[in-house]
């Protein structure tokens, strides 16, 4: 490698490094603001209804630390979000939201998120 690239190389690895450093601040920064309170009060969840999601995502959260036998499935998570809020029963864009939105809700959820993305969530029936 010639020396231009290699500074050059030094340049990006240095604003990846930036960019990563800024992304983390605006996901502490947005969890701060309760992001998935404003996707239920958005698609009109009572507040009931928001914290009996928050108590799924609390128990799928347990879940998925347990034994495999025990893990959450998408199919599981979609049917309780659907008894929880029946005005979004199949709604696939409200389903996508809610996954979205934990990635910068608060920590453990964040966990969720990774757990849900690493198993292919959603995963929609044929």
């Amino acid at each position: 490698m010639s020396g231009d690239e290699t500074d050059r190389l030094g340049r990006l690895e240095a604003r990846v490094e930036e960019l990563e450093a800024l992304q983390q601040l605006l996901v502490r920064l947005m969890s701060t603001t309760r992001p998935l309170s404003g996707v239920f009060e958005r698609w009109g969840a009572t507040e009931t209804q928001e914290q009996t999601v928050y108590q799924l995502l609390d128990e799928l959260c347990e879940r998925m630390r347990g034994l495999e036998r025990d893990r959450p499935t998408f199919a599981y998570f979609e049917k309780r979000l659907g008894e929880i809020v029946p005005a979004v029963r199949g709604d696939r864009q409200f389903v996508q939201l809610v996954i979205d939105t934990l990635r910068v809700e608060r920590p453990a959820y964040r966990d969720l998120y990774a757990y849900m993305r690493d198993q292919h969530w959603p995963s929609w029936g044929a």
